[in-house]
């Protein structure tokens, strides 16, 4: 055999060799390829399947608290009463005044509910102020005398507030007796503070501005509201 022959056949063995190498290069390049298709496209079906759960998560939690807002009990409601209004927002001096009524109420002193028929309470707040009060601060040291007076003119039932707290905060109140269905005359005089030893500072640098004559010095403050239909309740 030649040395050409020899060379021949030699290349040949070469390049026949050189082209198995590419064909196996190719068939481990293409299976490297799907398998990391393969392996992007699981990954990205389990991001998907776990941004899914999270979305389910978040409005499953969004629902319970919308359910839990809507559910949630008006003002005292949970405390089992309902407050009936007598008149609301009146403004008598540097104060707004409302005035509502319910079942009577057991209390610190002790007095038995049985021999009342309702609940009345002044609710007392302060407006813009010379007396160091915030604005719907309830005011403190008053003095709240009612009057309940008949169609007749008669008077039905009187008598004086108390300083309390119930579940939604302080206010003057007292059990009454009003046995008749009417339309009555409600008056509430109000005293100054001052009566209940209430001081004020009076220097420029520490003093809130005002003096209590500014508004009591003709007497007590009055509100008369006409018109309240009242009926007796079963409660």
């Amino acid at each position: 055999m030649t040395n050409k022959k020899i060379v021949g056949i030699a290349l040949a063995a070469a390049m026949a060799m050189s082209m198995a190498a590419c064909g196996s290069s190719d068939s481990s390049s293409k299976s490297d390829a799907a398998s990391k298709a393969a392996d992007s496209a699981a990954a990205s079906k389990a991001d998907e399947a776990s941004k899914a759960e999270a979305a389910s998560k978040t409005e499953t939690a969004s629902a319970a608290v919308t359910d839990s807002t809507a559910n949630a009990a008006a003002p005292g409601d949970d405390a089992g009463f309902q407050e009936y209004p007598i008149f609301e927002d009146q403004t008598v001096g540097f104060m707004n005044v409302s005035a509502v009524y319910f079942q009577p109420v057991p209390m610190t002193d002790g007095n038995p509910i049985e021999d009342y028929d309702m609940h009345i309470e002044a609710d007392i707040s302060a407006n813009e102020n010379k007396y160091g009060y915030g604005v719907g601060d309830w005011v403190p040291y008053l003095t709240v005398d009612y009057k309940l007076t008949n169609s007749k003119g008669d008077v039905a039932a009187e008598g004086t507030m108390m300083p309390m707290s119930a579940s939604d905060g302080p206010h003057y109140g007292a059990n009454i007796k009003l046995k008749e269905a009417d339309t009555y005359t409600v008056e509430f005089q109000i005293h100054s503070p001052a009566e209940k030893n209430y001081l004020l500072h009076t220097d420029a640098e520490t003093g809130p501005g005002g003096t209590w004559d500014d508004y009591f010095k003709d007497g007590n403050l009055k509100i008369v509201h006409e018109g309240w239909d009242y009926a007796p309740h079963e409660w």
